[in-house]
């Protein structure tokens, strides 16, 4: 169960809408019974009144009203079910396989639910996809109809680099946390869920975004271009073939690693078959750092390999032949 973690799905739709022109922040969305009615943390709407799409925004990030998610609901699609059934086609679209959802506030239903890994990479989507928006999720406090609430995010005030994303709890699911920070140009989404109180779930995010942000670096270990090898060519006018590298190598390595720890290896079939053009990619090389794991980068040959005429191409068979072990 998502609890109120899933309102970063319904924040996903909105900025969707908003960046689709569908609607602006100034949009007025009227506040029906329902909505009014809605229980659990709340913005505090007022039936029969409008409320503008900014106001509504904050509602939902800040104070994590359940009723200001179903004002946007009806608001873009005309019905809180219709909205949950785009939620869950929207996130198919976005790879998060282990999710559905059932209503846009994370209220509890057995059939509303989703994984750690969707959300993590729900949060990283709304990061990529709306940098025009996210700046919502860093704000403390909010006041709408004289009532000011904080934000329930405890990585906000404790965690430098801290800049969202969103709390959750009910009773089935626990206190939850989708957390995101940015240090050195590196940034760490984590989720956490099923925590038994606010104070573990403060002590606990902290400790591990700390830790994730601290116990680790984005290193450079090869650069894209980078001749990384050479191989011999067969029935080639050259002997041998640059092998270069098409990205660059970058990896989130552990802080005590050093140039020693990090093993690379290259796999092509050996020898490079003539003619190929230069760019033609012929194999991998695999980065392995201890701790986290081997990655594989594609190889390319690095100048035109022409061929041989043909009698160049048969005395060299011929070589293979007689030199071939028996």
């Amino acid at each position: 169960p998502t609890a109120s973690m899933s309102k970063t799905m319904t924040m996903y739709m909105v900025f969707d809408a908003l960046k689709s022109g569908k609607i602006q922040l100034t949009t007025m969305c009227p506040v029906s019974e329902k909505a009014w009615r809605m229980g659990g943390s709340k913005m505090f709407v007022e039936v029969g009144k409008e409320v503008s799409i900014d106001d509504l925004i904050k509602g939902v990030i800040i104070q994590s009203g359940n009723d200001a998610t179903v004002v946007l609901a009806e608001c873009l699609a005309g019905s809180e079910d219709r909205f949950a059934a785009d939620m869950t086609a929207k996130a198919r679209e976005l790879g998060m396989t282990g999710s559905n959802f059932m209503n846009a506030s994370g209220w509890p239903d057995p059939d509303h639910y989703s994984t750690p890994r969707d959300l993590a990479l729900l949060a990283w989507h709304i990061i990529k996809d709306f940098p025009e928006y996210y700046h919502y999720f860093s704000m403390t406090e909010y006041s709408f109809n004289g009532i000011t609430q904080q934000n329930r995010d405890p990585l906000l005030t404790r965690v430098k680099g801290a800049d969202g994303l969103k709390t959750g709890h009910t009773e089935e699911a626990g206190y939850g946390l989708i957390g995101s920070a940015q240090r050195n140009g590196r940034r760490v989404i984590m989720v956490i869920s099923g925590l038994a109180s606010m104070k573990d779930r403060e002590a606990e995010g902290t400790r591990l975004m700390n830790w994730a942000l601290d116990s680790f670096k984005l290193a450079r270990l090869y650069k894209a271009g980078a001749e990384v090898g050479r191989a011999k060519v067969a029935y080639g006018t050259v002997k041998e073939v640059p092998l270069i590298l098409t990205q660059n190598v970058d990896m989130v390595i552990p802080i005590r690693t050093t140039s020693t720890d990090i093993a690379a290896s290259l796999e092509y079939k050996a020898p490079i078959i003539a003619p190929l053009k230069k760019g033609e990619q012929v194999g991998v090389m695999k980065v392995t750092v201890p701790e986290i794991g081997t990655k594989e980068y594609p190889i390319v040959v690095g100048d035109d390999l022409i061929a041989k005429g043909f009698m160049g191409r048969t005395f060299e068979k011929i070589i293979h032949a007689v030199s071939a072990p028996k």
